[in-house]
């Protein structure tokens, strides 16, 4: 039995409330939340055993408690990994990892020290449309990437809405092609809290990719598409079913994928790689990787 503590109870916390109480080989034993008053929210929701407080600290010291998971704003993130580390607990954190390339440095350089998992949340990593693209198909050169990720809120006060969706083109890039270091960057952002961004980024290896993100949009577009040698693939993931479509030439086919929840498989990813020792699919250094490339256009797309 793994034993949790979850750090935050917000939007995304509430998901990880849902599952960490129905995976039969995790309890629950702690909850912390900057305010007190959502707990009486989901008052029928948590464990009985469970223990609710304000204060990270009471929580982290918990013995009791191997695994912490952190769904709290981008900000606060570096500081909450490393408490936990140094506490002796594995780590799984909501992307963005942290807000800069030299934070994430210091995150990986201590896990290392510590020899705890840490994992970050790019859930787009364990979507089933996606990994059927890493093991079931070629692209061979890849012409570019044409990433869309838009929404009508919320608008974030912490970063502004690349770091928050365009992490998730940004970590599917580097899983299915590991391109390199970014070589360069045209693009802008608009609004005042970076509500829009449209950038083009080449890579080293070649690949160019076209990312647009809002928290601004009227509907919600969760799209990417990719342009091979060998055929291409739209993932649609606002479409109920065949979200996924592969075109050959000609020819296009819809792949039969079992779909399950993405934050569902990544939870179970965590879990099976704290109790075997295996290194996460997006562990400290691929999200080094992904905060680096991150870091790189936000500092440059206006320029």
């Amino acid at each position: 039995m793994m034993r949790f503590g979850l750090i935050g109870l917000g939007r995304f916390g509430k998901h990880y409330l849902r599952l960490l109480t129905s995976l039969p080989e995790v309890e629950l034993l702690a909850i912390a939340n900057h305010s007190s008053g959502v707990f009486s929210e989901y008052k029928e929701k948590i464990p009985p055993q469970c223990i609710t407080t304000i204060d990270t600290n009471t929580l982290l010291q918990n013995p009791a408690i191997d695994c912490i998971v952190i769904a709290t704003p981008a900000t606060t993130h570096f500081d909450l990994i490393q408490k936990a580390l140094l506490a002796g607990k594995h780590v799984l954190v909501e992307k963005p990892m942290v807000t800069t390339a030299e934070e994430a440095k210091k995150i990986e350089t201590l896990a290392k020290k510590q020899g705890k998992t840490l994992m970050v949340g790019y859930q787009y990593i364990y979507h089933d449309a996606i990994r059927y693209l890493k093991t079931s198909f070629d692209f061979g050169n890849v012409n570019y990437f044409f990433g869309e990720h838009l929404s009508s809120g919320p608008v974030r006060t912490d970063v502004g809405c690349f770091m928050d969706a365009g992490v998730h083109d940004l970590a599917i890039i580097e899983y299915l092609f590991a391109p390199g270091r970014i070589a360069g960057v045209k693009g802008a952002s608009a609004g005042t809290s970076d509500d829009f961004t449209a950038v083009s980024v080449t890579f080293e290896s070649g690949l160019f990719a076209h990312l647009v993100t809002s928290w601004i949009a009227p509907e919600k577009v969760r799209k990417v598409t990719i342009v091979g040698e060998n055929g291409s693939a739209v993932l649609d993931d606002r479409k109920e079913k065949d979200k996924l479509q592969i075109f050959h030439k000609e020819s296009m086919v819809t792949p039969t994928i079992d779909l399950h929840e993405p934050l569902r498989n990544e939870l179970e990813h965590f879990i099976h790689c704290v109790q075997t020792s295996e290194s996460p699919l997006t562990g400290a250094a691929f999200g080094c990787r992904v905060t680096e490339m991150c870091d790189t256009i936000v500092r440059n797309m206006n320029s």
